[in-house]
């Protein structure tokens, strides 16, 4: 049994480098590359981009053309939306957790045309 240990110790090794490889950016915190690609589309036909992270990050960096309005303002993301309930609207903000919350309270108040491109990096990274 011991001539097959080291093998199955390298392959072990080369199933974990693959994992953090391919997963790596979205355990990191900068969103779902996979996902974020799926934005582009949609903000390049003039969807409303909102960036939902505190005034500290957005100041660091963002991408252009996003307004910044903190994932907890919710009057203030349905004002910037207005009326249209059907309009595109793309959320990012570090990894997805805080833009997800803001998708879910704007589709629970009705808006239809939310969509969360999970993290700033993995918009930065996946940009035509």
């Amino acid at each position: 049994m011991k001539k097959y240990r080291r093998p199955i110790q390298i392959i072990y090794v080369f199933l974990v480098a693959i994992t953090v490889w391919f997963i790596g950016p979205v355990l990191a915190g900068g969103g779902d590359p996979v996902i974020a690609k799926h934005a582009w589309p949609m903000i390049e036909q003039g969807a409303l981009l909102i960036d939902v992270r505190t005034g500290e990050e957005f100041a660091a960096g963002h991408i252009t053309d996003a307004i910044h309005i903190p994932w907890e303002e919710t009057d203030q993301l349905m004002a910037a939306i207005g009326p249209d309930k059907q309009r595109q609207v793309v959320v990012y903000c570090r990894s997805g957790n805080r833009s997800g919350k803001a998708m879910v309270v704007l589709q629970d108040k009705g808006y239809t045309g939310v969509f969360n491109a999970t993290g700033y990096e993995a918009l930065k990274e996946t940009r035509p």
